[in-house]
């Protein structure tokens, strides 16, 4: 019994002696952290009143530090607050409602022990509502291949896609909030069905696959690849915004390599922006199996030209956004949702057939448009009232990065934007710029201290992974 006390002893003081060495050891970390400030244009006093807030963390967001810097001086003074999580630092990330809809799939690649049942593909068999995406596979090509494939062995065919398919298959995948976290809804087979006719996406003549099937001895299929040829890329976005009574839907065509169909989306309407109901048993006593949506009264609001890459995006309450090439412009319309009328309507800058733009960044009361070439617009958002407002070009030079460019947050105060981000993968040093009507006025790198200490999971400390402002976090005094 002594013997045990006395190892036992010595086990509580290895252990006191473990955590005062790990006290130490984070207490000498938290003191290491430094931020090292480079100009690279403009003035630093152009940045006074702004703040950066940079969460970072390591060892699997245990050791997380949150450091807040006031930027206007060339000598900066950080602020940091450190804090220790046992288990890891974890925020669950607010559930918001989503509608993924699938188009058909020409490169893909499949495998199996047992044998691939091409009728769980095409509705003929036995479905599986867990396996959405999946089910939009065109898997026509190799089922005839498989015919003609002898036991034991591969056999690799280029085939006309169109000589299977007539329009790209659809499939829906819906994720909706509950006491859980979300729920996983699926469109029925018919529905899926009605979509396609529908919308009716159609194969180009001209798309090539190469297709290839094995058979075990037995005369199973146990695997399939697919990939359109050479550099041939075709393909359909389907962008969706959720709204409370249903789905609003616009279509996106891009190609490589192929030759456009005169008009790809030959729905029933027209090509546009649509509004997709819910289904009377969706909003009250769903069950797994019934109608997800109600397809009597889908309807087009918007006609669009099928070149004019519309993006949706909510709005204030009862409003929808749309972005959308039109007459050598991006435009942005304004829809009441109640009514579906167009309620306002702007032009933000000039865009080409060729060019292609996209949200660059947005945040409370503000969203930032920009072009491939840099160039970009600020659209203020006040009480339901969008106004085109300040308006630059990217400052890109090679003195901000270390790798690439990330995703940039922003902030804007009505007259300054400023532009922020890390600059690579895992780093948690950042880059920052300030633009006001004159043009770039501030313009930084800002090293942090932890890159030496390979911070990379960071990503474990943001409480939102999905948010407008990731990192760092911009704020005005």
């Amino acid at each position: 019994m002594k013997r045990t006390l006395i190892l036992l002893l010595a086990l509580l003081l290895a252990a006191a002696g473990l955590l005062t060495a790990g006290t130490v050891y984070l207490t000498d970390r938290e003191d290491a952290i430094e931020l090292t400030h480079t100009l690279i244009a403009g003035d630093p006093a152009a940045a006074a009143g702004i703040t950066l807030t940079l969460p970072t963390g390591d060892q699997q967001g245990r050791t997380c530090w949150e450091t807040a810097v006031d930027l206007g001086t060339e000598e900066l003074a950080p602020e940091t607050e450190f804090t220790f999580y046992p288990n890891g630092r974890r925020v669950q990330a607010q559930a918001k409602p989503s509608v993924e809809i699938y188009t058909g799939s020409t490169s893909f690649g499949m495998s199996s022990n047992s044998n691939i049942d091409f009728a769980e593909y095409t509705g003929e068999g036995e479905m599986d509502p867990g396996r959405a995406m999946e089910n939009s596979m065109m898997v026509l090509p190799a089922a005839d291949i498989a015919e003609r494939t002898e036991n034991g062995e591969t056999r690799t065919e280029t085939l006309r896609l169109a000589d299977y398919y007539t329009y790209y298959p659809i499939t829906v995948e819906m994720h909706l909030p509950n006491a859980l976290g979300y729920s996983r809804v699926y469109a029925t087979w018919e529905e899926c069905q009605a979509l396609t006719d529908y919308f009716r996406m159609e194969v180009p003549e001209d798309l090539m696959v190469e297709v290839s099937v094995t058979k075990d001895e037995a005369g199973n299929v146990i695997n399939i690849d697919s990939n359109e040829t050479g550099e041939q890329r075709f393909w359909f976005r389907c962008d969706t915004v959720v709204l409370e009574d249903g789905v609003c839907l616009s279509i996106t065509v891009e190609s490589e390599g192929v030759e456009m169909p005169d008009v790809p989306v030959s729905c029933r309407d027209g090509f546009g922006v649509y509004f997709i109901p819910f289904s009377q048993e969706l909003k009250t006593d769903y069950e797994q199996g019934d109608p997800v949506f109600d397809l009597t009264h889908i309807r087009m609001f918007c006609p669009l030209d099928w070149r004019s890459s519309p993006l949706l995006l909510a709005g204030e309450k009862g409003q929808m956004l749309l972005y959308a090439r039109e007459d050598g412009a991006l435009k942005l319309s304004v829809f009441d949702t109640d009514t579906w009328q167009c309620v306002q309507w702007e032009s933000i800058f000039p865009l080409g057939e060729e060019e292609n733009y996209s949200v660059l960044g947005s945040g409370d009361g503000f969203r930032v448009m920009a072009r491939d070439d840099g160039f970009f617009r600020v659209v203020e958002e006040k009480e339901g009232f969008y106004t085109p407002a300040l308006s630059g070009t990217q400052d890109t030079r090679e003195g901000y990065v270390k790798e690439w460019w990330y995703a940039a947050t922003c902030g804007y105060d009505g007259e300054r934007l400023v532009l922020s981000g890390i600059t690579g993968s895992g780093d948690c040093s950042c880059w920052v710029q300030v633009y006001e009507e004159e043009g770039l006025t501030y313009g930084a790198r800002i090293d942090h201290s932890l890159d030496r200490e390979d911070a990379w999971n960071f990503y474990e400390y943001r409480e939102d992974s999905y948010a407008s402002n990731l990192y760092p976090l911009i704020s005005f005094r």
